[in-house]
């Protein structure tokens, strides 16, 4: 059952956050080292444990501070975690608006794409595990802030079909790529391969092959032996 949150205590304005009573304010260097202690370990403990793992008890041990300081900072673990979830995500957004924006034709844009996701998922770490066991599970905050990029990546490529003159697309096929993406990717970086440059060859070739079914239209289809050959995708 989902938690019920403690009423939040809000922090005074400025640089300075109030301490207990009896000791110095922290500054304001202070107060994010502490903060940035407690998303670390909230990070740590829901890779290791997931969403229903997570506990106030944990954090606090796994960052080596007292219950009382981790209140001070955060009303509930929902609180901190989403905090993580929302850095985590932002980094993600930065990532792919930045690598689809840097190419110009709408094949090459979804490939800045998949290779910026890869390297989200390496950046994660171990939370890529628990990001994807919960993903669909809508008591997570995983569900909510996945929803979120894939509304991310509907108008990335509303955008690329404007260029080229076409209506936008239906999120029902964009989701559904997501959906393939997520499976063959997290494969990627959560399974165990002998050869991970040939694993991603394999991965990146079936990418590419949803991308080239669920993102593209008539054009695309009729020429997709030609965009094959141009991305080094096998079809037979």
């Amino acid at each position: 059952m989902p938690r019920t949150p403690r009423a939040s205590v809000p922090e005074p304005p400025g640089n300075r956050a109030r301490g207990r009573v009896g000791r110095p304010p922290k500054t304001y260097v202070e107060t994010e080292e502490l903060r940035g202690r407690i998303k670390a370990a909230a990070a740590k403990v829901f890779a290791e444990r997931g969403y229903h793992g997570l506990a106030v008890e944990a954090i606090v041990q796994e960052a080596s501070l007292s219950r009382p300081t981790f209140y001070r900072y955060f009303a509930n673990v929902d609180e901190v975690l989403n905090q993580v979830f929302t850095e985590v995500h932002a980094r993600l957004v930065q990532d792919v608006r930045a690598a689809v924006g840097s190419v110009s034709d709408p094949i090459g844009k979804v490939e800045a794409g998949l290779l910026a996701w890869r390297g989200w998922c390496e950046w994660v770490g171990p939370m890529l595990g628990s990001i994807y066991a919960e993903m669909h599970n809508a008591m997570s905050p995983a569900y909510h802030h996945r929803n979120s990029v894939i509304a991310l990546i509907v108008a990335e490529v509303d955008a690329a079909y404007a260029q080229i003159g076409r209506g936008k697309i239906s999120r029902l096929l964009v989701e559904t790529f997501v959906v393939g993406v997520e499976h063959l990717g997290y494969q990627y970086h959560l399974g165990s391969h002998a050869d991970k440059a040939q694993a991603w060859a394999e991965t990146r070739k079936a990418m590419l092959r949803l991308a080239i079914g669920m993102l593209g239209a008539r054009p695309e289809w009729r020429a997709a032996a030609l965009l094959a050959d141009q991305l080094g995708i096998d079809l037979d």
